[in-house]
């Protein structure tokens, strides 16, 4: 199950991505990304190719709606670090299964992180990384 962070914005058009593409997958696959209109309807192109069921408005809706909360101008979806769970933290911040899966050990471990310095000296955490992504963190 997908962590509370990783619910869809809410927004025209929600409610049909949720049900033409939560038949197949969750949030995790949009949350995070940042495209324009054309590659969101490539994508979208591409789900129907493979079986997407939908009508011809309900994609259209689709790509409106994820190009208006996921495209390179729209807001960036924080990832809340002390809520998230593994899966959401390596689909959200691209990390490897590892390095997620350390921040939810010491999490468990020694409480909630309060700052990305904290974040930062997980054991086997690429402090780079977690740098280059903290426009995307809450804590």
């Amino acid at each position: 199950m997908l962590a509370q962070a990783l619910k869809l914005p809410e927004g025209p058009g929600k409610a049909v991505t949720a049900k033409v593409c939560g038949t197949c997958h969750g949030a995790e696959l949009m949350i995070g990304r940042q495209e324009s209109r054309e590659v969101w309807g490539a994508i979208v192109g591409d789900m129907v190719q493979r079986g997407a069921k939908g009508t011809e408005d309900e994609f259209y809706d689709v790509v409106d709606y994820l190009s208006a909360y996921f495209s390179p101008t729209s807001p960036v979806t924080k990832i809340n670090v002390n809520q998230a769970s593994s899966q959401d933290l390596q689909t959200t911040l691209n990390l490897p299964v590892k390095q997620a899966d350390a921040i939810v050990q010491q999490r468990k471990d020694k409480g909630e992180f309060k700052s990305i310095e904290e974040l930062q000296k997980v054991p086997g955490i690429d402090a780079k990384k977690i740098e280059a992504n903290k426009k995307r963190l809450a804590f």
